[in-house]
């Protein structure tokens, strides 16, 4: 579940010494990605806990989806950050406010409270992310970048598949907070090999903006709240009302500064287009799948190490499919690709709502799991790649951000509509077939028939993952 991808086109001259110390600034990002990417599954086994301790089954959704919003805006504002101010205080800035939400979700009083502290959280994990892309881009030729991203993929994808079940087995011998809270240490040690290790380049001065990372922020969680099925019906209408308008805002400051993160001039390109709607409708899957399906899990009378493990054949699948994806994208164009992802994606969805509807067994949800995990591959994978190799490369960052965004705003969509439409897990569950298949289709229908053959140079690509 990464943003990783969503780096800067300037690349400054950094001073790092030698090679070793090359080798320390690398384990220290690499520190920062495993908890960023840790935390954005390790709390999904937990919630079942967590929403009971501290009495909010209601707010269940929110856990998620503030975090993915507030994600979205660090991902936006790292890019700009990191050019203005430099790599390493931005890179430190995302920890400090990673760490400390973290600390503050580990004491949190109530749900309120703690879904205040993720959205802390998720700025932090959203501006590491891109900025590990972009240290790693300052510190490596394009040869050793090569090397350098398999093993942020690897570490990526790891990361991803032990959080369920790190979750669920402190969750069973420890107390809940302690999955927020472990991830104190590693970042303290992170951000000190990073203070050791490396120094920014001298910068070009650029003007910084912010407003349209914010306002699109705001717009998404206005949307957001209009879905909330617990709040009166005239402050949802309101809130709708406000989210338009405030959306209305983003478009123009967008149409009008000269660094914009929506990038309008390709907005036409329907390999774009696919790549924006590809990505939200491979987050809406994603990040609903891996929300309620622990909940479900353990609504069945499975413990938290149980529904951890649950979700490990689809993130597994997940990465295995990504790599189809990418040859299919590089031999038969885009519409391949989308379209054996999501007829995949459609099948396990499907295949998982009969489980979820008629209480089948684990291991009939396992396979679901994993065929599931198998489409949303190669979906993800080509919502970055596709765009990327159409686009000029000095507006190459500003695609891939966008795309990213929309992968999390898809899924904080997904969570709270399914939460609207679902009274229970099983039921939200369910929903998720027929948003595989409308999502699928609309994406296949947008898809351009490149022809097979055409040259995409992946090593110069950002990795999907």
């Amino acid at each position: 579940m990464s943003a990783a991808s969503a780096v800067t086109a300037t690349v400054h001259p950094v001073r790092t010494g030698s090679g070793q110390r090359k080798k320390v600034a690398l384990a220290a990002v690499l520190l920062g990605m495993v908890i960023s990417a840790f935390e954005g599954t390790v709390v999904t086994t937990a919630m079942p806990t967590i929403t009971g301790a501290l009495h909010g089954r209601e707010l269940f959704a929110w856990v998620f989806t503030a975090f993915l919003l507030a994600s979205m805006i660090g991902v936006l504002l790292a890019g700009k950050f990191g050019d203005h101010f430099g790599r390493r205080p931005t890179f430190l800035g995302g920890m400090a406010l990673f760490l400390g939400g973290s600390a503050l979700c580990g004491v949190a009083p109530s749900m309120p409270w703690l879904i205040t502290f993720r959205a802390v959280q998720g700025l932090g994990a959203g501006a590491l992310q891109p900025t590990t892309m972009t240290i790693t881009a300052d510190l490596f030729t394009l040869e050793q970048r090569a090397h350098v991203q398999s093993l942020i993929t690897g570490v990526w994808g790891l990361a991803n598949v032990l959080g369920p079940v790190i979750g669920g087995w402190i969750v069973s011998h420890a107390s809940w907070r302690w999955v927020f809270l472990v991830n104190l240490p590693v970042g303290i040690v992170s951000a000190a090999l990073l203070v050791y290790s490396y120094r920014d380049g001298e910068r070009p001065h650029q003007k910084l903006e912010i407003a349209g990372p914010v306002l699109a922020g705001v717009a998404a969680a206005l949307v957001l709240f209009a879905l909330e099925p617990h709040a009166p019906r005239s402050l949802r209408l309101l809130s709708a009302a406000l989210g338009a308008v405030t959306g209305g805002l983003f478009v123009l400051t967008q149409k009008r500064t000269q660094q914009p993160v929506v990038p309008f001039e390709y907005l036409g390109d329907r390999t774009v287009q696919t790549g924006l709607l590809g990505g939200a409708v491979g987050g809406a899957l994603l990040y609903a799948t891996a929300t309620y399906v622990p909940l479900w899990i353990s609504g069945r009378g499975h413990g938290p190490l149980a529904a951890g493990f649950a979700l490990v054949p689809m993130l597994a699948a997940w990465a295995v499919g990504s790599t189809f994806g990418v040859k299919i994208l590089i031999r038969g164009g885009m519409r391949y690709s989308c379209g054996a992802g999501f007829l995949v994606a459609a099948l396990g969805a499907i295949a998982l709502a009969c489980c979820a509807a008629f209480d089948a067994s684990m291991v009939w949800t396992l396979l679901s799991l994993a065929l599931l995990g198998v489409g949303i591959g190669p979906a993800i994978s080509t919502s970055v790649l596709g765009p990327q190799s159409v686009v000029p490369h000095h507006t190459r960052s500003i695609v891939t951000s966008a795309v990213y965004s929309t992968r999390m705003v898809g899924g904080a969509v997904a969570i709270a509509l399914l939460d609207l439409l679902g009274r229970t897990a099983s039921h939200a569950l369910v929903w998720i077939a027929p948003l595989a298949i409308v999502g699928g289709v609309a994406v296949m229908a947008l898809s351009p028939a490149t022809p097979p053959g055409e040259e995409i140079d992946v090593r110069e690509l950002s990795a999907a993952e």
